[in-house]
């Protein structure tokens, strides 16, 4: 079970999970097989590797989520309702391999910038899906209770 299944609140599911691109895990590979015999490569491939594995980003119906650190742990997280705006950054061998990096705005000083992933515009889509389903929800309740308030007693 991951850190962030761990800690979802009650009813909260996860809508989506992000990844690295199998690039960023060839590139520890590449380090170790041709940097290996020296020290230096060996080291990269351990520091990449517990970097790749102990980062967790998710979109969820309530909350983006990022998580990082392997001791400690390090987490940014932002509600849907806080979000502002988004930037996805893509590079000429990104747009042909499929990752990107992907920072999310929220209100005030608040941003979640999510490591280099494989496909970012589809993790946008379902952070934008979720919004506006959380925005559609949030209508949907207050007109309920509007309709109980009118209602005559």
């Amino acid at each position: 079970m991951t850190y962030i299944e761990k800690h979802l609140n009650a009813g909260e599911e996860i809508l989506m999970t992000g990844r690295f691109h199998w690039l960023w895990y060839a590139r520890a590979w590449a380090a170790l097989i041709l940097f290996g015999w020296l020290i230096i490569g060996l080291v990269y491939f351990i520091y990449e590797m517990i970097r790749l594995v102990t980062t967790e980003f998710a979109v969820t119906d309530r909350r983006l989520i990022k998580k990082t650190g392997f001791i400690a742990a390090n987490v940014d997280q932002m509600s849907l309702e806080a979000i502002e705006g988004a930037s996805m950054k893509q590079g000429v061998i990104g747009r042909i391999f499929g990752f990107g990096n992907l920072d999310i705005e929220g209100r005030g000083e608040g941003e979640v910038d999510f490591p280099t992933m494989a496909a970012p515009a589809a993790f946008l889509r379902e952070v934008n899906e979720a919004r506006q389903r959380s925005e559609r929800a949030s209508i949907d309740r207050l007109a309920d209770d509007l309709e109980d308030h009118q209602q005559p007693r």
